[in-house]
């Protein structure tokens, strides 16, 4: 049987929920938002613990049934489900799950991303989607980095946040880790001893480090890589969208690991 209808802002779960979009309260309530039932279904399946929901009367059965489970669950508007996603257009049925916190040792093997003071939310969630494109395990977000459960990465991402692991360490916690990384650490940089991203052949297990679009990598985190790469520009741009530049990589690895 549906909860009783909530119209009111003013209700104590619909005030959290619509909280879940400011970090400061996710890291309070150690939960993120999740929109719509595809990936509120994938949520699921990547074993995330489902701690509140909510859905109005344009949610089918079985979307209502997705969702049954959930300690908390509330039938409301779609005024009410605007409120607290911020969007003109809600989904149907929004949950949300608690924050998975692993650890750098989760990091033992096989393909890897290491992103340091990345900030652009959208630019995260592509490369979270493009990276479980490429069949990497996991992403560490190294240092100052924008947070990866906000509303827009999570939908940036396209459901991929539940099949990665996400990591986030401080600088010198990541430095102290890395010594104990079993593979090779490959990193972007426009260093001059920097060689042709194609040159390389890449072998698992494989940690690529990439900075952020206006910075890079700082100093310490270069000094930790193996060997530093670029991806050489013909036109007049000074560099790319991070995004962009991620993926070259991954599928360049792609390409010669899998020979």
């Amino acid at each position: 049987m549906d909860p009783r209808l909530v119209t009111s802002p003013a209700n104590p779960v619909v005030k959290m929920l619509k909280s879940l979009s400011v970090k400061k309260y996710r890291e309070e309530e150690g939960l993120f938002l999740v929109e719509g039932t595809r990936h509120i279904r994938d949520a699921l399946a990547g074993g995330f613990v489902l701690t509140a929901a909510a859905h109005s009367d344009r949610a089918s059965a079985d979307d209502r049934t997705l969702v049954a489970a959930a300690p908390t669950l509330l039938h409301v508007n779609d005024d009410i489900l605007s409120r607290i996603t911020g969007r003109d257009n809600p989904q149907s049925v929004i949950a949300a799950f608690a924050i998975p916190r692993p650890a750098l040792s989760a990091a033992t093997g096989g393909l890897w991303i290491g992103l340091e003071g990345v900030r652009d939310p959208g630019n995260l969630g592509t490369i979270i989607r493009t990276a479980d494109a490429a069949g990497v395990s996991g992403i560490i977000l190294i240092g100052h980095c924008c947070d990866p459960w906000q509303p827009e990465c999570v939908r940036g991402s396209m459901g991929s946040f539940a099949r990665l692991k996400l990591v986030e360490a401080p600088l010198d916690d990541f430095i102290d880790w890395r010594a104990t990384w079993p593979g090779a650490v490959i990193g972007t940089h426009l260093h001059a001893q920097s060689v042709d991203y194609r040159v390389p052949s890449y072998k698992l297990p494989l940690l690529l480090m990439m900075g952020s679009e206006s910075a890079g990598l700082s100093g310490d985190a270069a000094a930790a890589c193996d060997t530093l790469v670029k991806i050489p520009m013909l036109g007049g741009t000074e560099s790319l969208n991070l995004a962009v530049s991620t993926a070259l990589m991954l599928y360049e690895i792609r390409r010669t690991d899998l020979k």
